[in-house]
This record gives C-alpha cells, sequence and structure tokens, in this order.
C-alpha cells in the first residue's frame, strides 16, 4: 500500500476509494495566478489575519505588496479547517503556497515532488511552537518510559514525536492519528500521545488526571514544548512553477510577510491587535477570540536574522539541519522507506529585509540562574531522572581538571545542539566522582564521621571545579562552531558521590564490580532538565 495513508489520516478513506481523485487532478499555474496565502489554525496566522485588516487605513499587505518593479499586486487569504485539508487546494494551485511543518514536507512529498511543477519550495518560516504542543503520559512519570512504547501524533505535530524518539533508548511506535486526544482517551492501552496544550490540560485535570470532568485517570504532562521549542516549525511553501513564473511577486510576498511579522510584535505590545477578527478568519468564528489568544502565545517568531539562520544549511536549527533529523528518525520509525530529497530555501532573506526597522536579534536570559541552580540541587536522584529529557555523558580520567575541545569535540557539539533544541530547558552540567577511595576509607581504614564528612565535601566541591571546568571548554566549543547560546540557560551541579551508578547498598555507594564500572563513574553528565513547573526559573520569550 502506498504510504499516503501516512500523508493525509483525514484523507486516507476517500483517497482509498478515489471519491476525492477529481479534487486532488493537479492543474498548472499560470504568471496570472492569484497569490493565495493559506491560513490554519495555528498561532503564527495571526499575523497573515493582522496584516489584512484595512479597518484604520490601508492594510499591511496593501501597502507592503509591490515588487521590485514597483508593481502593486494583491495578497488574499483563505482559511483551512487544518494542515490536511490544503493539500487538494494546492495540487490544484487554487492557493500556489501551503502552510507545512519540516515533518509534514517529508510526508507530502509523494504526492507533491511526483511532479517539478508541484515540487514544494519553502520560502518562509512563521517560527516555532513554544508552549502550544504537549506529551501526555498514561501511569508513566519520565521520558524515558517512552522508549519502545506507543505514541500517537498528528502529522502536523510528527517534528516534536520524532525528537522525543530520537532522543529515547529504542525507538518508539510512532502512530500517526487523526484525532491522538481522543485516541488517548478511548484506547487505554495507548500509554502517550502528542495533542495540543490546552487539550492535555483537559486530559490530565491540570496536574494528573482523576478520569472525572474529561480527565484520563493517571494522566500527566511529561514535556511541552516551552522545553522543546526549536522542535516544531511553522513554514510557508510555494509551488516550483508558481515561483518560476512569479518570482517577483513571491519574493514581494516574503518581504510583506517580514514587515507583517514585525508590525504585529509591536501591535501585540501596544495591545492593539483585533484578535476578535483573526479568530473569525482563522477559526472562524469570532467568539473564539480567546482561543485564538491562548494559539498566539503558544508560539514564538524568529525575527529576520531568524530567517537567514534558517536557511543557511549549516546553522544549528535550520531548515536542512530539522529536515535531515527528522528524515533519520522517520526512517527508524517506519514511517518512511528512505530519506526524501526536498528544496532548500532559495530566497536571500537579508536582502528582502530592507525595510525592516530592527535588524538585530533579541538577547533576553530566559532563565533565572540562581534559582535554576537552587531548584536542581532541591531534586532528588528519582526527581533528576524524570525531570530529563536527554542527556549526553562524557568520561574522564582520575586527577583529569582540563578538558579540551579536540578530545571531547563529538560529546560537546551533541550537548550544544541539545541545548538549541530544547532552549526552554535547562542544560545542567552534572559532574560525578568516583566513590572507590571513599569506600576504601570508610570500609578498611575506618575513618571517623568527621573524616568521612570532610571527603565528601571535597569530592563535591572536586566534582563542582570539574563542572566548571566543562562549562567553559563548552562555552569555547559553542564560540568556535557559531553557536549562539544562551549562557543563563546553564547550570553546574557538582555531585561527589550522591548519585552512584550501581545505586546505594547500606547508606553507601555499592563497590563497583568491574574495572569499566570504576572508570564509567568519574563522569560529568550534560543534562536537560524540563523545568516549566518552576515559575521563578523560566521565562519564555514569546516575541522574537
Amino acid at each position: 500500500m502506498r504510504p499516503i495513508l501516512f500523508v493525509v489520516p483525514a484523507l486516507a478513506s476517500l483517497l482509498a476509494t478515489g471519491a476525492v481523485a477529481q479534487d486532488l487532478a493537479v492543474r498548472d499555474c499560470r504568471a496570472d495566478s492569484a497569490s493565495i496565502l493559506p491560513m490554519v489554525p495555528a498561532g503564527h496566522d495571526a499575523i497573515t489575519a493582522h496584516a489584512t485588516d484595512d479597518l484604520l487605513g490601508p492594510s499591511i499587505f496593501q501597502r507592503h505588496s509591490t515588487t521590485r518593479d514597483g508593481v502593486d499586486f494583491t495578497i488574499e487569504t483563505r482559511r483551512f479547517d487544518d494542515y490536511d485539508a490544503q493539500l487538494p487546494a494546492y495540487l490544484g494551485c487554487e492557493t500556489p503556497y501551503m502552510r507545512v511543518t519540516h515533518a509534514q514536507m517529508t510526508l507530502l512529498a509523494e504526492q507533491t515532488e511526483a511532479q517539478d511543477k508541484t515540487r514544494m519550495v519553502p520560502v518562509f518560516f512563521y517560527g516555532w511552537s513554544n508552549g502550544a504542543d504537549a506529551l501526555v503520559a498514561r501511569d508513566f512519570d519520565a521520558l524515558s518510559d517512552l522508549s519502545g512504547r506507543a505514541v500517537a501524533t498528528t502529522p502536523a505535530r510528527l517534528d516534536f514525536a520524532l525528537q522525543l524518539a530520537l532522543d529515547a533508548e529504542t525507538m518508539p511506535d510512532i502512530r500517526l492519528v487523526d484525532t491522538p486526544a481522543e485516541s488517548f482517551a478511548q484506547d487505554a492501552g495507548l500509554p502517550f500521545a502528542i495533542m495540543s496544550t490546552p487539550r492535555a490540560e483537559v486530559l490530565t485535570a491540570g496536574g494528573v488526571g482523576t478520569g472525572a470532568e474529561g480527565s484520563v485517570a493517571g494522566a500527566q504532562q511529561l514535556v511541552t514544548t516551552t522545553s522543546a521549542n526549536r522542535v516544531i516549525g511553522d513554514l510557508l511553501v510555494v509551488r516550483s512553477d508558481y515561483l518560476e513564473q512569479n518570482s517577483d511577486k513571491v519574493r514581494a510576498t516574503v518581504r510583506a510577510l517580514l514587515k507583517a511579522e514585525e508590525l504585529f510584535r509591536e501591535d501585540a505590545k501596544k495591545q492593539v491587535v483585533d484578535f476578535q477578527r483573526a479568530a473569525e478568519m482563522v477559526l472562524g468564528d469570532a467568539a473564539l477570540e480567546d482561543e485564538m489568544q491562548t494559539l498566539w502565545r503558544g508560539v514564538e517568531t524568529v525575527g529576520l536574522n531568524g530567517q537567514v539562520d534558517w536557511s543557511t544549511a549549516s546553522a544549528p536549527r535550520s531548515f536542512r539541519s530539522v529536515v535531515n533529523s527528522g528524515q533519520t528518525a522517520m526512517v527508524k520509525a517506519g514511517l518512511i522507506p528512505s530519506a526524501v530529497a526536498l528544496t532548500d530555501p532559495p530566497l536571500d532573506y537579508a536582502t528582502l529585509g530592507d525595510n525592516i526597522w530592527d535588524k538585530r536579534r533579541v538577547k533576553a536570559s530566559g532563565f533565572d540562574q540562581d534559582a535554576a541552580t537552587a531548584a536542581i540541587k532541591a531534586m532528588s536522584n528519582d526527581d533528576i531522572a524524570e525531570s530529563t529529557i536527554a542527556a549526553v555523558t562524557i568520561l574522564f580520567e582520575p586527577n583529569q581538571a582540563q578538558f579540551p575541545i579536540e578530545d571531547y569535540r563529538t560529546a560537546f557539539e551533541e550537548a550544544l545542539d541539545k541545548s538549541q533544541i530544547y532552549a526552554g530547558a535547562i542544560l545542567s552540567i552534572e559532574a560525578h566522582s568516583s566513590y572507590l577511595g571513599y569506600l576504601k576509607g570508610v570500609l578498611k581504614q575506618d575513618w571517623p564521621p568527621t573524616r568521612q564528612k570532610r571527603e565528601l565535601a571535597s569530592l563535591r566541591n572536586t566534582s563542582t571545579a570539574r563542572a566548571l571546568a566543562v562549562r567553559d571548554a563548552l562555552v569555547e566549543t559553542a564560540a568556535t562552531l557559531g553557536y549562539d547560546i544562551d549562557n543563563s540557560q546553564i547550570t553546574i551541579n557538582g555531585r561527589g558521590i550522591e548519585d552512584p551508578l550501581g545505586g546505594f547498598c547500606n547508606d553507601l555507594p555499592c563497590p563497583p564490580k568491574t574495572e569499566e564500572e570504576w572508570q564509567n563513574s568519574r563522569r560529568v553528565v550534560f543534562r536537560v532538565i524540563g523545568m516549566e513547573s518552576e515559575a521563578e526559573v523560566f521565562t519564555p520569550l514569546n516575541e522574537w
């Protein structure tokens, strides 16, 4: 059976019977084809709706939809009930553009890349989900429990599932369904599902579900895109034939969207955005104003510099980076048989942003570093394990104090990648000491309690110094490789022998059974820890 069943589940039964074959017919785009931007029920589409507001004068689109030759044209919009519903209109060139995520591009490729004229060309990056989406678990407390188990998601949220799958020890069983929340509620055998955060709040009763008032017994949110806030990206693609015949219009449309994004942020700060009108245009009902504002609060935009980074293949979390990592996970999960060739963003965004007032990237600390450090130190070993989203471990030699980049570059790059992917989570540098010498002192040399206390403090201090050395090496690596990191995201945690690899035996670290276990006890762990519930620790930046 063709993989189209994975592409658009909502259309699967119709496609199987051929009932919509005529609707999915491919038609050529012409030079005079209308410039119509699709809108789907997503927070970023509030920007498109706002750009059409002409109540107080010409709209943003009317003021900025002009080609390089000075030709004015009209940017129209069209609302779709969901992402999947766009495909027939796209193939028929009713709308030459389509709103997709990175993973959706891969899933749609069988339909769109079969002919060159319908090939998807990514031209604009709206930004990231930042709190709009959540992973819900039933009767499980840690992300590590996802390993090897089933998780339901939609194509629009597939990127989230793929990233979590890459960080899992064993590839989960990723199931693409129309309504993950309903599947989760109705199927007691489904342990995980990815859904909108508002829906997750209902199923978990804002904490742990009891089974009452629409909640699911034992359901709780494990992580949201507040922590994984560089995972689900919304973008705009255009048909290849439309771009070829209307390159100036496409460039001007992207230029207008860049301006619309900037002006929306300014108007949102001034509280002059008409969210009621946006709700009518995006959601189909002006009464859903609160829902529209919730959608907007769950995303973040990237600004002009973010567009440049997204289109630069070598940049972290670029279009190419996200697509490649996503396709790697999709092949492992059996969603596609092999990697799919997709076109990279072709536009020079720096030249398109000549009318953007503020070309700087806004930089601000997203974390209270002291509060984050204190919160992590107050956690038990079990709490830390349950809050861990991803981890990278390096080993060191006895008495080692320096961590040369050339020796640890691969691990440092992996840790930096995690810090970019989970930019809304803490990156804790956690150093552990060997406990063999301490055990010998206590068990063989009968150290008195005062000596034991002194040695434990010394081990913690040594671990802290080692964690600081690793942090300095990591920051140096980031500068060398061009990673833009938030230093407030990084915390230091010198553990000493508080979390031995072999656990505890009679309140002491269990003696290592092998030389390998002894060597592995000398370790530094880059641990990504979700801190969403700690309001005093994290301040999400949804503006840019």
